[in-house]
């Protein structure tokens, strides 16, 4: 749930490494023949840009997001429980280590998944440039 919540941000930065490669590849590799050669060099900056993009843009949303819907799930959880509910404090504390211990893996996540849509959307952007070698 909490990666879905920053799907939107995570969007733009595939959007605007898509466009910087582009924009890379087509003068860099203007005179290049081999459109494979072109496919693999666009593919690789396109994954490295929206790799450091996601990271950077997602990284303090996913930790906020990450920890609130903990701490809805929790309590919600414990709400149902006929016991006594735990210091407030408490709670807040565990949801943010939580979400401290968990950050990198959900970085990891959405990296791997912007990659991957990045990849997908370069080749329909360039299929034109690529067909033209």
């Amino acid at each position: 749930k909490a990666i879905q919540d920053i799907i939107p941000v995570v969007e733009r930065s595939v959007q605007i490494a898509c466009v910087t490669a582009r924009q890379l590849v087509m003068k860099d590799f203007a005179i290049e023949r081999d459109h494979n050669t072109i496919r693999k060099a666009a593919h690789q900056m396109v994954r490295r840009l929206t790799s450091s993009l996601a990271l950077v843009t997602c990284k303090e949303p996913l930790r906020v997001s990450i920890s609130n819907n903990l701490a809805s799930r929790l309590e919600e959880t414990l709400s149902a429980m006929d016991t006594q509910p735990p210091d407030r404090s408490m709670l807040e504390h565990a949801c943010v280590q939580v979400s401290n211990d968990n950050l990198e893996l959900g970085c990891k996540l959405v990296e791997k998944a912007a990659s991957d849509r990045a990849v997908y959307d370069i080749d329909e952007i360039l299929a034109g440039f690529y067909l033209r070698k």
